[in-house]
């Protein structure tokens, strides 16, 4: 299963670094909006897809389908979590069964 990620150009790079197997960059302008809905609806049909992740303020501007597979997880940009850290501790826990201490 490939794992993708869609976000901006810095969080892009970061994920490219760690070994994603497949980044798209997007900016918040509406064009790119239009083109991220397409490529997410894409990336659900494909089939080869795991994981998807999508920067928490991307996934404010599209609708994220309430799907099995492949699983679809929001993760903060360069300028934090707007989820706040408490709740990301707790969708942690919950993905992987373990909780993160500071």
């Amino acid at each position: 299963m490939r794992i993708a990620v869609l976000g901006d150009s810095d969080t892009v790079l970061g994920f490219r670094l760690a070994g994603v197997h497949e980044a798209y960059v997007f900016e918040e302008t509406p064009m790119d909006i239009e083109r991220l809905k397409n490529k997410l609806r894409e990336l659900i049909e494909r089939g080869d897809v795991g994981i998807i992740l999508i920067t928490e303020r991307l996934a404010e501007k599209v609708e994220i389908p309430d799907v099995k597979l492949p699983i679809i997880l929001q993760v903060p940009d360069k300028s934090g979590s707007k989820l706040g850290e408490k709740a990301l501790r707790e969708i942690v826990r919950r993905a992987i069964g373990v909780e993160l201490k500071r």
